[in-house]
């Protein structure tokens, strides 16, 4: 017994004093990342001194926004503004110095990649933003839920490497081996988590244990949701309870549903952006795969799949109209089911489908695309709604969210 007792003790010594190097090494990583991944005083400086645009000036709360239109510290000032917008500086007591800080550092955390960048990050939290306000669903949910689902958008894809979840699966990368599943999305989460804890980082910080558990938890499961595989598990059920006017979106199972598809609307609502717009952001997604299926030539000496394959990227119309109709098109039919005032996104889902099947009627390469001397149809923004909900397209700003979310305007609209 003796014997036994003291084999514990040495066991649960080396287990401490392994407890305690992680938690140096947790220590180290943050000094490391406070000194070369966080926001310098310089940077922070520059954006202090500068004048906050007004979201109209911006025009972030459109569904029909273009992030060309601004540079590297302007979308740091559009993502500011957004939070102001949404009155979450006032009810969470952000600091705005941290802010500003966080703001920039989220940016930072984003690989130079060709399409998951911080431009990604930052059009996908723009998205969020005009589904708050000019889809007045900041009045559906509560302050912790539009604070989660506007941090998850903006650090959704935050240190993302320009390839897929199965890449990191065939490769057999340290982020298969560390998560058993959505491992670039469990990444993601907990990068955030991990820049957000560096000192001048956090914005959470007014939050009390209780409320910042309820927002790790939302923030997790926002992020997460943008993994389609989930997507697709349960894509048919909220199609089910979208269809159904009587459905409670009280229920925070239907609530959790709601949410997840509203930031998977975000993440792909490049299909649904004029086709400048949509065609640019086609070219630098299908690059992006082009590439991973260069790596995977060379890695693995496999043929990558159709998508990834360079030597089909005369094929993108196609691919862009399967991806569509395979992916797209229920999810749009159904937000705007569940909410009339999301009926852009699906006009111009529709009118993108159109332009590309173009394209493909006419076989147009992939090098002639951005040339090709088509007639393209455009997202028709002159029809008014036929209720009283003063949505975005009557040019008026919205007060009340339909209640319920139940389909108040005739399918004429």
């Amino acid at each position: 017994a003796f014997t036994l007792f003291c084999g514990l003790g040495i066991y649960n010594v080396i287990n401490f004093d392994r407890l305690l190097k992680a938690n140096n090494a947790q220590k180290v990583v943050l000094e490391i990342l406070s000194y070369h991944a966080s926001a310098s005083k310089d940077e922070v400086s520059i954006i202090e001194r500068k004048e906050i645009p007004s979201s109209m000036s911006l025009n972030i709360a459109s569904y029909e926004f273009a992030d060309h239109t601004l540079d590297r510290d302007q979308t740091v000032l559009a993502t500011i503004r957004m939070f102001l917008d949404l009155d979450l500086v006032n009810k969470f007591r952000i600091d705005f110095q941290t802010l500003i800080r966080w703001s920039i550092t989220v940016r930072k955390n984003y690989r130079d990649v060709m399409y998951h960048n911080w431009r990604h990050g930052f059009n996908v939290a723009q998205m969020m933003f005009a589904m708050l306000t000019s889809g007045g669903m900041s009045q559906q949910f509560t302050d912790l839920e539009t604070l989660a689902l506007l941090v998850g958008s903006l650090c959704h894809d935050i240190d993302h490497r320009g390839t897929t979840n199965q890449f990191q699966k065939l490769s057999d990368s340290p982020l298969a081996n560390l998560y058993s599943t959505s491992f670039m999305e469990y990444h993601h989460f907990n990068h955030f988590l991990t820049i957000s804890q560096v000192d001048g980082n956090n914005i959470f910080k007014s939050l009390n244990e209780e409320e910042y558990s309820q927002f790790l938890e939302l923030t997790k499961t926002t992020i997460l949701a943008t993994d389609l595989a989930l997507y697709f598990k349960h894509k048919g059920n909220f199609s089910k309870l979208a269809s159904d006017p009587s459905t409670n979106w009280e229920v925070e199972d239907n609530r959790i549903l709601l949410r997840s598809m509203m930031i998977t609307g975000c993440d792909l609502s490049a299909i649904t952006k004029p086709w400048e717009v949509q065609r640019m952001v086609a070219e630098k997604i299908a690059s992006e795969f082009f590439n991973q299926g260069d790596i995977e030539r060379d890695m693995f000496g496999h043929t990558p799949m159709y998508m990834m394959d360079r030597s089909k990227r005369d094929e993108l119309p196609k691919m862009q109209v399967d991806f569509i109709d395979n992916i797209c098109m229920e999810l749009y039919e159904s937000l705007e089911k569940a909410n009339p005032l999301f009926r852009p996104l699906l006009d111009g889902c529709l009118s993108n489908r159109r332009n590309w099947s173009n394209l493909c009627e006419r076989r147009t390469s992939f090098a002639d695309i951005s040339s090709a001397n088509i007639t393209l149809t455009s997202i028709n923004t002159t029809r008014k709604c036929s209720s009283c909900m003063r949505c975005v397209r009557c040019e008026l700003v919205v007060e009340e969210s339909p209640p319920s979310l139940q389909r108040t305007i005739s399918s004429e609209l």
